[in-house]
């Protein structure tokens, strides 16, 4: 917090429930750090004369009481942080302001939300407003990001990237999804910088949907580090940094703490996602198919054409009318054991796909909480038909995941391939790229992910301007691979 004088107080709480936490105060360009329990009165006395002695201009009675009141709200948000059960963190985060701004939305616009969240066929309904909003097709991707946004209520929520090539409506998809979120929900980085989470505001990140933009193309060790602050937030639900800095004249090492946790979604053209990035996200794909291009053709022109017109802002607000209706319950999956015994053990990354299905089924009764039920505790139950949704959007994504299918994308050039080769004879990466109407680097990313999956063999490598040459396997993929995840009868028997 600043005054017009350029005063400034800045309380970064201590690391879990301690009480030693740092406050920096700035006044014009010069700085002054300490460690301290700003909730002790002797030690906020003690923080007001030295900075006094520090900067003689706090000696105005009017500065200093001013200076004063600040460190009161400061210390009064510090007690109520230590005194509030941790168990409610999560529940707590943000409801008052999004009570507040729902306070002041329209009753006519209320009210949709209302009978929306009460609906049977509510997704569908989520599904069509996008629709409405310009996407065409792509229905179950546009409900996997509203789902992924839902989950930032949750302890664990979700994160996706998505894969396609250019073009493809990525970037498009997620901006017309994410636009149901109301603004302090969400927040929208084109570019995410190595320590940027780190130096947000404390708190700011606390149950929000993380919409990033396209991701970096370089996939070395640079590029990777520069991920590692998202990679602790998506995993640990928070961040810590050590930081040197200079206290009384001398050294002295802080540590920065940024709360989440976040719910996450990027975009990218890479067909091969650094593993320690993809291993905590779901990988989806966009359509690049003929049809899905006529589909979106299609749907431009009738824009073009003066078609019917469409009131965008009132089914924004009414999903962000929705989106502050959702109340943050502790959600419990009371199948979870029998999923759990169900699901395919012989891979070791289902350790890591388990908790990401259970937040999607988890997402699915947030949302659906008008009809679900609430037991004695007040804890929202998820039921059968929340697992049955997640199946189907997490199917094919999380059977990748775990080291089955090939990726749709994959598979339908896969069939192109065999349409334009015979099996047994060679073909070169140039003459694949001629034939193929995508971009070259999707060329090159399905012929490594079939390559991988031991339908393609690479009998010469690249040489100079010489392409690589491939040979169709003769193997078919495995229908059965992309059954990892159990039926709802075995789940449900």
């Amino acid at each position: 917090m600043a005054d017009d004088n350029g005063l400034s107080i800045e309380w970064i709480p201590p690391n879990g429930r301690g009480k030693i936490g740092t406050i920096i105060a700035r006044l014009g360009q010069e700085s002054y750090t300490n460690r301290t329990d700003i909730v002790k009165v002797s030690a906020r006395s003690s923080l007001l004369d030295q900075m006094t002695r520090r900067w003689p201009a706090l000696q105005e009675p009017a500065r200093r009481q001013e200076f004063t009141a600040k460190l009161e709200r400061l210390a009064a948000d510090e007690a109520s942080r230590i005194d509030k059960p941790q168990e409610q963190d999560a529940a707590d985060a943000g409801t008052p302001e999004a009570a507040a701004l729902l306070a002041k939305m329209p009753e006519a616009v209320r009210a949709e939300a209302h009978a929306m969240l009460q609906s049977p066929d509510l997704l569908k309904r989520v599904v069509d407003d996008v629709g409405l909003l310009g996407v065409a097709g792509e229905k179950e991707l546009a409900a996997t990001v509203y789902l992924v946004g839902t989950s930032r209520l949750l302890p664990q929520p979700l994160a996706v990237i998505l894969q396609g090539p250019s073009s493809s409506g990525k970037s498009y998809v997620i901006k017309k999804a994410a636009s149901l979120f109301p603004p302090e929900a969400v927040i929208l980085a084109t570019q995410l910088t190595p320590q940027a989470l780190h130096y947000m505001k404390p708190g700011s990140l606390v149950h929000r949907f993380i919409v990033a933009g396209e991701r970096c193309r370089a996939e070395d060790d640079e590029a990777a580090d520069a991920t590692r602050a998202l990679r602790e937030m998506l995993s640990e639900g928070r961040l810590s940094k050590l930081l040197p800095v200079k206290m009384e004249g001398r050294p002295e090492t802080v540590l920065i703490q940024q709360d989440g946790p976040i719910a996450y979604i990027e975009s990218t053209t890479l067909t091969k996602v650094f593993a320690e990035d993809a291993n905590r996200c779901i990988l989806l794909t966009t359509d690049e198919q003929e049809e899905q291009t006529r589909r979106i053709v299609s749907k431009l022109a009738s824009v073009y054409a003066g078609g019917a017109a469409v009131d965008a802002q009132r089914i924004i607000d009414r999903h962000h009318a929705l989106q502050r209706m959702l109340q943050p319950y502790t959600v419990l999956v009371p199948f979870a054991q029998r999923l759990g015994e169900a699901i395919d053990h012989h891979r070791v990354k289902t350790r890591r796909a388990f908790p990401q299905l259970i937040s999607m089924i988890q997402a699915s009764a947030l949302l659906h909480q008008g009809q679900r039920q609430v037991d004695g505790d007040g804890r929202l139950l998820a039921d059968a038909d929340d697992y049955q949704l997640a199946r189907r959007l997490l199917a094919l994504p999380m059977a990748r995941q775990l080291g089955g299918p090939i990726s749709e994308p994959a598979a339908r050039f896969l069939q192109r391939l065999r349409g334009w080769f015979t099996p047994g004879d060679t073909f070169a990466t140039s003459d694949a790229k001629r034939k193929e109407t995508g971009s070259q680097s999707s060329v090159y990313g399905w012929l490594g992910e079939l390559r991988g999956a031991g339908l393609v063999e690479q009998v010469e490598a690249q040489r100079g301007n010489k392409a690589a040459r491939w040979r169709l396997s003769g193997d078919a993929p495995d229908p059965d691979a992309a059954a990892v995840l159990p039926p709802v009868e075995k789940v449900f028997a």
